[in-house]
């Protein structure tokens, strides 16, 4: 479709219920209890944001 951005990859996935996604960022509980795949250190980087900053 012209003007529109082509898609690209993910580098990390997490897949888990709902609740447990949210959960996990806020920090609740460990990230580690997702199935996670690709690069955890972004996990790491979205639960270290700060939004306000």
């Amino acid at each position: 479709m012209p003007g529109t951005t082509p898609a690209t990859t993910a580098g990390a996935s997490a897949q888990g219920t709902a609740g447990e996604l949210v959960l996990a960022l806020y920090g609740r509980i460990p990230v580690d209890s997702l199935k996670l795949d690709g690069d955890r250190r972004l996990f790491d980087q979205l639960i270290a944001w700060e939004p306000e900053q």
